[in-house]
């Protein structure tokens, strides 16, 4: 009475189990590729300097996400975030698969 499963039960489970097991493995190699270049930035505002780095997909979005974080300690208020969004970028570093 060990294997009392019937077997269209127990290939149904084994089909879930492998579905569940490829999204995981899907979700994890996705999650994983975001962060193929990583990029450090120094932004100056109202007199302070703020050096960041942050990963992403590419090297623009790596260093939008770089000056974003930046700009949000170095602010407060919408008004301030958005000058400082605007202001340029010094030391600008960049490593990893370029695309």
């Amino acid at each position: 009475m060990l294997f009392s499963i019937p077997y269209k039960a127990m290939k149904l489970k084994i089909l879930i189990s492998i579905i569940v097991l490829g999204l995981i493995g899907l979700l994890t190699y996705k999650m994983l590729s975001l962060g193929q270049v990583q990029c450090g930035l120094c932004v100056e505002f109202n007199g302070k300097r703020q050096c960041t780095k942050a990963y992403g997909p590419n090297r623009s979005a790596a260093l939008e996400e770089a000056h974003r974080n930046a700009c949000a300690t170095l602010t407060s208020g919408v008004t301030e975030v958005l000058a400082c969004n605007r202001s340029p970028d010094l030391k600008v570093e960049c490593q990893g698969s370029i695309k």
